[in-house]
């Protein structure tokens, strides 16, 4: 079979780095398109590693983790009693081999969830409403655990196994003080809560962010679950300048554009694990994205490992099968969103051992596609002016899928991209490339990853491409890269499981050119098979 792609990347035009002076969290980054005058959202070195992650988990674990329903959400007079937070067995260094099976990078931990007890001994201390001074006396320390500090532990394991580490923490919910949408509630207080006045409330938020935010190391990443009030804003944002200048914040920005941090992350607005098609790294609304947004915004993907979206533990509770997490994973990482899988330890501190054997199949399936690259031979240009490089490969190669990434240093700019083919039956090869193309896939946003899997394996014998227009001046370009990756499976036999994989990488900077294209050659078939890759710039 002969197979002929063709990629035509989006407007870009890329301007050398300059230094650019220090600016609040609320001003969007961005940079001024000198051809039409348009905001090309910048990101931050920080929004760039974490996308370089792609997998990371949520870590569901609190005194929720001991109730029959999924946590304290809905129930506003539900204070569980602290005698409940019993574990047993704990052990947060199984939690880090089980996120290590999976391919987690990163691990955020409900350090305080909508009940409103923590998971460390916070040493806070605010007066009510008869001006009392009183602790706040619903964490672990109150527990039958009291000598434990699971947020301490949970660090200490994600160093060793070198995980990034966050916290989770829930300001806008508070059962034990009585708190919904992050006001306090004008309600008759339930058994076990306290009364306090809204500032009070702000003040012990700020302060047990303090203590989380200075006690635990620097954090990978901040969850504010449903945001935060409009007199929390600026202190937040203050602390985290103080103490965290560096970590991702989920949920910094506003649906306006407002944010605490500079290192924002969005919610996809979806708990399936699956992203829009066309899934942008820019705009702060939670949802695809827009490609015309000021502000460089990724998307966060979280979803279960459990069914009917339970992120606590629950007791035979069943689980999403190994082919609907492959297809999660396709439809989170393979369209630019960032997926964040939920962990969530029994009671007994453990993660269950089918949950651990998911995650691990999860982790397999994406090794065995994706880690194993096929080193092509490289030769010297064949056309300088159009960039164009010959690779060299010893077999044929089948390919099911293509993976498209895109350097957004300077920006998420890639606006279209199509793959052709043009495909002779294998009886019917004879070095004849007079076939009809067939555009075999298409899209827009590519941005970190974009996965693009074929109906059936095809077997590559030549590929070419045409140019599409350019919309800026074609001297103006920076040199950049554009990385392709083609990826086969080489089946054992039809329906048998076993699969063979391999990956064919092409990476190569593009400067002051109009493509580049890249020579791939192979035994038993005509010699030149290439991808000609057209860029334009916005």
């Amino acid at each position: 079979m002969k197979l002929l792609y063709t990629l035509s990347a989006g407007a870009y035009f890329a301007t050398c780095a300059t230094a650019r002076k220090a600016h609040k969290a609320s001003e969007p980054r961005y940079r001024i398109s000198p051809i039409d005058g348009s905001k090309i959202a910048l990101p931050t070195a920080e929004q760039l590693a974490f996308q370089d992650k792609e997998i990371g988990v949520l870590i569901h674990y609190n005194i929720a983790t001991y109730l029959s329903i999924d946590g304290c959400n809905n129930v506003p007079s539900l204070v569980p009693n602290q005698d409940l937070f019993d574990p047993t067995l704990i052990n947060t260094d199984q939690w880090m081999d089980t996120i290590t099976a999976l391919g987690g990078k990163y691990a955020t931990l409900t350090a305080k969830h909508n009940c409103g007890f923590t998971t460390w001994p916070s040493r806070v201390e605010f007066p009510t409403l008869d001006n009392k001074t009183i602790p706040y006396n619903y964490t672990i320390a109150q527990s039958p655990v009291n000598d434990r500090d699971v947020v301490g532990s949970f660090v200490e394991s994600a160093q060793k196994y070198d995980i990034g580490h966050g916290f989770y923490y829930s300001v806008v919910v508070n059962n034990f003080l009585n708190v919904q949408n992050s006001e306090v509630l004008n309600t008759s207080l339930a058994w076990g809560q306290v009364s306090i006045s809204d500032s009070t409330y702000d003040q012990i938020v700020f302060d047990q962010l303090s203590e989380l935010w200075t006690q635990y190391g620097n954090l990978t990443e901040i969850w504010f679950d449903g945001g935060y009030s409009s007199t929390q804003m600026g202190q937040l944002e203050t602390l985290l300048e103080a103490h965290q200048p560096q970590a991702i914040v989920y949920g910094a920005c506003d649906k306006h554009g407002t944010c605490v941090s500079a290192n924002s992350v969005r919610w996809i607005g979806t708990e399936t694990g699956e992203a829009p098609e066309e899934t942008w790294s820019t705009g702060t609304t939670s949802d695809g994205g827009d490609p015309t947004s000021p502000i460089f915004c990724p998307a966060e993907c979280d979803t279960t490992l459990q069914t009917e979206d339970r992120w606590f533990f629950g007791v035979d509770q069943p689980l999403r099968s190994i082919e609907e997490m492959i297809d999660v994973y396709h439809t989170t990482v393979g369209r630019n969103c960032i997926l964040e899988l939920d962990l969530a330890p029994d009671r007994s501190g453990l993660i269950p051992a089918r949950h651990a054997a998911r995650y691990k199949q999860l982790g397999d399936f994406i090794r065995s596609c994706y880690d194993k690259p096929i080193a092509p031979r490289e030769t010297k240009p064949e056309n300088d002016e159009a960039g164009s490089y010959s690779l060299a490969f010893d077999v044929p190669t089948a390919i099911d899928r293509i993976v498209l990434m895109e350097d957004q240093t300077n920006g998420q700019v890639i606006r279209s991209y199509q793959v052709h083919a043009r495909i002779v039956d294998a009886q019917e090869a004879n070095g004849t490339l007079n076939v009809p193309w067939t555009l075999v896939s298409n899209g827009t946003s590519v941005g970190h990853k974009k996965i693009d899997l074929f109906d059936k394996a095809i077997t590559v014998t030549e590929t070419g491409g045409s140019e599409m227009a350019y919309q800026e001046n074609r001297k103006e370009f920076e040199a950049r890269k554009v990385r392709l990756l083609f990826l086969r499976r080489e089946l054992a036999g039809e329906g048998e499981s076993g699969d063979r994989i391999g990956t064919i990488t092409g990476e190569k900077a593009v400067g002051e050119k109009l493509s580049f294209r890249q020579f791939l050659t192979t035994s038993n078939l005509p010699p030149q098979i290439f991808v000609d890759i057209s860029t334009s710039w916005q």
